[in-house]
């Protein structure tokens, strides 16, 4: 039996564009890279399935990193943290800044939980 809070990326991949909704947001991400450093990248669009980032450097399609970011509730913030595989990387302009599409492939704990709150809460907004 799959842990319930396992994707399977190449699913969610195929369906992303057409199953889950993205919204535009703008915070701080956190990028746990090869060498065990934590980098930060600038969050653009967030969904169920997946987040771009904006960063400094770019990543190897297929690569998976850990993430983690908080997401603005009412009067808090909540920690997701997951597993994010790199589906694709694309230069921005000159500014020496590449945009990463990562799709999610595992959360830690109830982290799945408060990415789907988030969601639900963003619906109702724009709704």
């Amino acid at each position: 039996m799959e842990d319930e809070n396992h994707i399977n990326s190449d699913e969610v991949q195929q369906h992303d564009q057409r199953v889950f909704e993205r919204f535009r947001v703008s915070f701080t991400a956190h990028i746990r890279l090869s060498d065990g450093n934590v980098a930060h990248a600038h969050a653009v669009d967030i969904s169920l399935g997946g987040i771009y980032l904006e960063y400094g450097a770019p990543a190897d399609e297929g690569k998976e990193f850990e993430v983690a970011f908080d997401l603005p509730f009412v009067n808090d913030f909540k920690r997701v943290f997951a597993r994010a595989k790199v589906v694709r990387v694309v230069v921005i302009g000159n500014r020496n800044m590449y945009g990463l599409a990562f799709v999610f492939t595992d959360f830690v704990k109830d982290s799945r939980g408060v990415l789907e709150k988030y969601i639900q809460l963003r619906k109702l907004q724009t709704g």
